[in-house]
């Protein structure tokens, strides 16, 4: 791993047991995150974003679920393989992510400064009085009103988005140099959204804090992010810059995506209609027991003979920086039939 990487993913892969059978929600994810990057991951529920960020910190409950393989490099060292003492001492310090859900994610018994002290004790050493201090700092700095009486608060008495930025505040608080952020604006109106997204956008550049930015908003990404990974059925489909992304995406699902943005002037999809809002056709596969096809093809416009018998490389693709996509029609050995 070179130096300008702080993380580099090499064929993720998380399985769960269920009645059903095994549920591969991550299927060979690889990625590198270098230093003051901010890289966005999208896709629809379920397509493997959130487990994979939490595979990373080794956060998947065992059992249902376990790492079947791959490697997570940080500093050189195999996340995937480290004892539970190791992992310990990074979350939190050296990699923090702010979670999905603030209301199952925070101790309902205990005060919210209480809280975002507890880590900076913890991994900074500070005395109780000087974690408090740094406590009421953060919750400042994230736009609590009078931090001060807040931090003697619990969870029950912040609102929805209140609990989200106490969140982000127990997230930054430790100055890591990896931030995951799944969802961080979710249950924020516009205004403090843009003011969270600022502030990680300025911890970026600041302090070089690499971040994953998962997010259903291509807005966001396009405003924040330099690289994109869009996911489907627990794999990266398609990588590549923002710009590459926006301007020219090689995929179908990306397409489709893109094409899903409301827009004062819209160009209609292939085979969709101009006067209304375009959406995928389809549903998600199952993840259970999944063919050997490539799993976007009952929901293709372009899908061909060869998509419903095997599943497409990766390919790489020449763009503004390195990209790849996982799709026949890239590969060199599909052909178009339309």
């Amino acid at each position: 791993m070179t130096e300008d990487y702080v993380l580099k993913v090499e064929g993720l892969a998380t399985h769960f047991s269920s009645a059903g059978g095994l549920v591969k929600a991550v299927d060979g994810v690889s990625f590198e995150l270098r230093r003051g990057e901010i890289l966005g991951i999208v896709g629809e529920s379920g397509s493997g974003k959130s487990v994979t960020n939490l595979s990373i910190l080794g956060l998947v409950q065992c059992p249902p679920g376990k790492i079947a393989g791959g490697r997570v490099l940080y500093r050189e060292r195999d996340l995937l393989g480290a004892p539970e003492e190791e992992l310990r001492a990074l979350r939190g310090k050296d990699i923090s992510m702010i979670f999905q859900d603030p209301l199952t994610s925070l101790n309902p018994v205990i005060k919210i400064g209480r809280q975002i002290s507890e880590a900076i004790r913890l991994h900074h050493g500070l005395g109780r009085r000087e974690a408090a201090a740094k406590a009421v700092e953060m919750l400042a700095l994230i736009g609590i009103p009078d931090p001060e009486r807040r931090a003697g608060d619990y969870p029950h008495q912040f609102s929805g988005g209140m609990r989200q930025r106490v969140m982000i505040a127990m997230a930054l608080s430790c100055d890591p140099e990896i931030l995951i952020a799944d969802e961080p604006t979710t249950a924020l109106d516009v205004t403090i959204q843009a003011q969270i997204l600022d502030l990680i956008r300025n911890l970026s550049s600041r302090s070089k804090t690499a971040v994953i930015l998962v997010t259903h908003d291509l807005g966001v990404v396009a405003g924040m992010c330099e690289e994109v990974c869009v996911m489907y059925a627990g794999r990266i489909v398609e990588r590549a810059s923002v710009d590459d992304l926006f301007y020219d995406p090689l995929h179908p699902y990306t397409r489709g995506l893109l094409a899903s943005i409301p827009r004062a002037e819209r160009a209609p999809e292939e085979g969709g209609n101009p006067d209304r809002l375009y959406s995928i056709p389809g549903s998600p596969p199952s993840l259970v027991d999944m063919p050997d096809a490539c799993p976007f093809h009952p929901r293709c416009p372009r899908a061909m003979d060869i998509c419903r018998r095997a599943q497409p490389p990766e390919t790489s693709v020449a763009g503004l920086t390195p990209r790849t996509v996982r799709c026949w029609l890239h590969s060199g050995e599909g052909v178009d039939a339309g």
